[in-house]
């Protein structure tokens, strides 16, 4: 056996865990239909993809796009994850951010040592990690699909690409219109797993956008609103429910609180009492 390998799907992004027992070469002319990043957590590899080669470590990563040929040497002991993203979804979140746009060019090179690629990084290490967990939160879609949008926005973020400065440019904020249809949304469906990208769609305006609207019209951002929200339907659960049949917990989860604690304490702040007083009435 040369490696060993885990993987798993979270939405649109594939998530492997790799270790080289023996050294390994791959030479392929077609490399696939996905971008791949790897997240070196052990060691380093040589790699050569569409004519740029490298050496790809923890501070320095290479981004493979759709197609092309690869070549790459894994020394043993080299581990990393191994990261595929469904170009579909690249493009829908770029159109998302910054409106319909041109096709995307992206720079070879992940800078991994800082900034939104360490960030990247550190949130796929986490993720993985909660991947290694059957049955965990991430098989909930009320916390898999907002983090696996997380996750495709954060690579778009960490990248380099023909639209980088579109991203990063001041965004005006959208009319109140989009604000009200946004809480139409959150307060008509709640339970649903919304993300600030799936509310942006729905109100035909882009997620930063309809984030800094939220910020100014309510002071608050959308993802904020629609946890309050959530929490208020918690409470009011617990408060109809049957304290011989029900549960804090399974309220919370219902909810998508995955902390107890946490959602204990935020109840206790907004409504003056601990979640089990609640369900005892």
């Amino acid at each position: 056996m040369v490696s060993t390998y885990r993987s798993a799907d979270l939405g649109p992004v594939n998530i492997g865990d790799v270790t080289m027992l023996e050294e390994l070469r791959l030479e392929c002319d077609d490399i696939g239909t996905g971008f791949y990043v790897q997240v070196p957590i052990a060691g380093r590899y040589e790699s050569r993809h569409r004519g740029v080669d490298m050496m790809v470590n923890r501070l320095s990563s290479a981004l493979y796009r759709p197609g092309g040929e690869l070549r790459a040497r894994w020394p043993a002991g080299y581990r990393a994850l191994c990261v595929r993203i469904d170009p579909a979804a690249v493009d829908a979140a770029l159109a998302r951010l910054v409106g319909p746009a041109s096709r995307v060019v992206f720079d070879p090179v992940v800078n991994m040592a800082d900034g939104y690629g360490r960030s990247w990084a550190e949130l796929l290490l986490s993720v993985n990690r909660q991947l290694a967990v059957p049955g965990g939160l991430l098989s909930q879609p009320l916390v898999a699909a907002p983090l696996a949008d997380s996750l495709v926005n954060g690579f778009l973020l960490a990248t380099a690409h023909s639209h980088t400065e579109a991203l990063n440019a001041p965004v005006v904020a959208a009319r109140p219109a989009a604000v009200r249809a946004a809480i139409d949304i959150i307060e008509g469906n709640p339970g649903a797993p919304l993300t600030l990208s799936v509310l942006a769609e729905h109100c035909e305006v882009g997620p930063r956008t309809l984030q800094k609207a939220f910020q100014q019209h309510l002071g608050r951002s959308p993802m904020e609103y629609l946890r309050d929200v959530r929490l208020r339907r918690a409470h009011e659960e617990l408060r109809d429910a049957d304290p011989s049949a029900g549960s804090v917990a399974a309220v919370a989860r219902r909810w998508g609180f995955t902390h107890l604690g946490r959602f204990a304490a935020a109840h206790e702040a907004k409504f003056g009492q601990k979640p089990l007083r609640t369900l005892r009435g």
